[in-house]
């Protein structure tokens, strides 16, 4: 099941019909509707006001952050897997999967969701940059493997929760197989730009990357987690293996299918080890990856469409790169928008459809049951990437009937991003 739980037209018209009292759209249709207002965290006075103060249809004790406040988190990172050969090797459709992905089915009870990059490249620094803050690419300044700088202080999940918890009540860890693009450096010089986790490394209890290997990713964790059972566990563990094979042999390369096959046995290890030291029922567990990869090709120009599956019932639809952090924060009942000089999170949390009455020109619908479509006067075109480089066009791959794109006045006669010559050539001829 590609969209998960066929109630969700019953819990979008609830939600319609119920309202939320912090705003509505703007007349004009195209505006969102304010996310000021918060629920809990746990303990809060908002967990028993009989008001729906996120305005997600959700009140007191049955939205997540109200549900309990001894729980962990841990984001699986499986980098660089592809949607389609996913539910391939999920469906034994491969050879190297001829016992499908036991271990996430087994989490996720067999139902999955997509995942959708519409912000930055479809890279692993702007990936994970995102997946751990929920900021557009551009507001992090991390864009592409390429452009990028650290993400500011105070951006990431681990720096906002902890100030919410206090640092002695909840562990951050951050587990990385791969060096540069999920590094932590700080660079001396000018000219040479410091990893993206050079500031967020300084700011989490645990932080290791370079791990390459998915045993040495898997024992580190484990260890992890028997070192901090007794404690509050906010963490990622992040597998590099499914990229690193798919650059060196392709998409369709039988060894690209065993590394799947291969995370996935380490996440029924970390699994198994919850269930030995008995917090297994008080984790919810996030399996995602940053981005796909093109079909049949060795890189990811252009490979927006991944997966994301969890053990968290409360998610209800399919999502944005950058959803994934708006969820997380809301199920510790951390605030999504801005504080001080930190801007409000650009994600929306997964536990409900964004609180806009349509999308706006310039930003992205995203094909799920229920989601906001473009509003009036729009036209939606695809997600096509133009290589300036190369003077080529690179079309998405890897998400079979995915009908995602940009809402724009693409046949105005004027090119305006996200327009290219690409997906409006009316508009940007070459």
């Amino acid at each position: 099941m590609r969209f998960g739980i066929f109630i969700l037209a019953l819990v979008v018209s609830l939600a319609t019909a119920t309202g939320c009292g912090n705003g509505d759209a703007d007349p004009a249709g195209e505006q969102p509707v304010s996310r000021v207002g918060q629920e809990g965290p746990y303990g809060a006075a908002t967990c028993s006001d009989g008001v729906d103060n996120d305005g997600d249809g959700l009140i007191d004790a049955a939205d997540p952050p109200c549900e309990r406040d001894d729980f962990n988190v841990l984001i699986i990172g499986w980098d660089g897997v592809q949607r389609d050969h996913f539910f391939e090797c999920l469906n034994r459709e491969i050879p190297q999967c001829e016992n499908g992905l036991p271990h996430i089915t087994e989490l996720s009870k067999g139902v999955f969701w997509n995942n959708t990059t519409t912000s930055g490249y479809t890279a692993t620094k702007p990936g994970w940059a995102q997946i751990i803050s929920g900021y557009d690419a551009e507001v992090m300044g991390v864009v592409s493997n390429k452009i990028y700088q650290p993400m500011p202080e105070g951006y990431s999940i681990f720096e906002k929760v902890e100030d919410v918890y206090g640092d002695e009540e909840i562990v951050t860890l951050f587990l990385a197989g791969k060096f540069g693009n999920t590094g932590g450096q700080c660079s001396p010089l000018e000219v040479i730009p410091s990893q993206p986790f050079c500031v967020t490394k300084t700011k989490v209890d645990h932080f290791e990357n370079g791990l390459f290997l998915e045993k040495h990713v898997g024992e580190a964790a484990l260890g992890l987690l028997e070192q901090y059972k007794e404690e509050r566990i906010l963490a990622l563990f992040h597998f590099a293996q499914p990229d690193d094979i798919g650059h060196l042999c392709g998409e369709n390369c039988p060894f690209y299918s065993a590394s799947i096959v291969s995370v996935d046995e380490w996440l029924g290890r970390i699994v198994e080890k919850l269930h030995d030291l008995g917090i297994y029922e008080k984790t919810f567990i996030y399996v995602i990856s940053d981005h796909g990869f093109d079909e049949t090709k060795w890189n990811h120009r252009n490979a927006p469409y991944t997966f994301m599956a969890t053990n968290d019932t409360s998610v209800m639809r399919s999502g944005d790169r950058k959803d994934m952090a708006p969820t997380i924060l809301e199920r510790y009942g951390v605030s999504l928008e801005a504080d001080g000089e930190i801007p409000a999170i650009d994600g929306y949390s997964l536990y409900s459809i964004p609180p806009i009455s349509c999308v706006p020109e310039g930003e992205t619908f995203l094909d799920y049951p229920g989601a906001p479509e473009c509003c009036d006067g729009l036209t939606l075109i695809g997600l096509d990437r133009a290589e300036p480089n190369f003077q080529i066009c690179v079309p998405p791959t890897g998400g079979a009937n995915e009908a995602s794109g940009r809402c724009t006045r693409c046949g105005d006669g004027f090119c305006k991003p996200p327009e290219n010559k690409c997906n409006c050539p009316e508009d940007c001829p070459a």
